[in-house]
């Protein structure tokens, strides 16, 4: 029985001997090898997060307007009356050209927060974009672009004549973006092949009735600015919208004339 008990001893004595052996071992195991388990655990976790971070993402909220513009590519501005009460005539929302005022919706785009003197500003979600009027539009008219207008004219025959002022209110100009139908805005005008606007049909044009135009007429420049085609009734509207004093040249008959306009607020 001793010699039983004394086996029993030694045969725990030899297995706690063992396991300390085996821990010794492992934990000197991982003391040479830290950077191996520290790799592979540091590896598995930048994975998600490349996944979630999206540079584009990022460069967005730093160019927020450029991003929503994007989304604006699919409209065109045709006409403008700046101002706060102001109108634009805008391509890409129906079937044709409409006008919206400024405060009020246009469709997937926002709301039309303001009318400047080139462009619009547009407003979604809390994020503005912006529209401009075509390239050929001036950005600002100003003194200078009227003293153009006399070398332009230079090559014109002698025997043009100018026609008496002719006052009218800038509120006209709004009451004819906003009255009758609003897709036909270009209704009566036309492109001339001489190069310029060539009024059609006056009578179905009521901007040509407020400018007292006639059939047949062709406007080729405002305030020294040429008028080459129908699209640039935007710069006929960009004028009218940003000037009091107004020169506009036309073909009556054949025959160069220049009407004044005087344009009251």
């Amino acid at each position: 029985m001793p010699f039983s008990i004394k086996h029993l001893a030694l045969a725990v004595q030899y297995l706690a001997i063992a396991l300390f052996i085996w821990i010794a071992v492992g934990l000197f195991w991982q003391m040479l090898t830290p950077n191996q388990t520290s790799s592979v655990l540091r590896l598995a976790q930048p994975a998600p997060n490349t996944q979630s971070f999206n540079p584009e993402a990022v460069l967005r909220l730093f160019k927020t307007g450029s991003a929503v513009s994007n989304d604006s590519h699919g409209l065109s501005l045709k006409a403008l009356i700046s101002g706060r009460d102001g109108i634009a005539i805008i391509e890409g929302l129906e079937a044709s050209a409409v006008a919206v005022k400024v405060g009020a919706e246009v469709g997937q785009y926002g709301k039309l927060v303001a009318a400047m003197k080139d462009h619009i500003v547009l407003e979604r979600s809390g994020v503005q974009s912006k529209v401009y009027l075509p390239a050929s539009a001036p950005t600002s008219l100003n003194p200078a672009a009227i003293s153009t207008a006399a070398p332009i004219q230079a090559n014109t025959p002698t025997n043009n004549t100018e026609a008496a002022t002719i006052t009218l209110s800038r509120g006209q100009l709004t009451g004819i973006l906003q009255g009758g139908n609003l897709a036909n805005w270009s209704k009566g005008l036309g492109t001339s092949q001489a190069g310029g606007i060539l009024v059609e049909q006056a009578n179905q044009q009521q901007l040509a009735q407020v400018l007292q135009l006639r059939d047949g007429d062709i406007l080729k420049a405002i305030n020294g600015r040429p008028l080459n085609k129908l699209d640039d009734l935007s710069l006929l509207y960009g004028a009218f919208s940003q000037q009091t004093n107004l020169s506009l040249l036309i073909q009556r008959q054949d025959k160069p004339q220049t009407i004044s306009y005087t344009v009251n607020p």
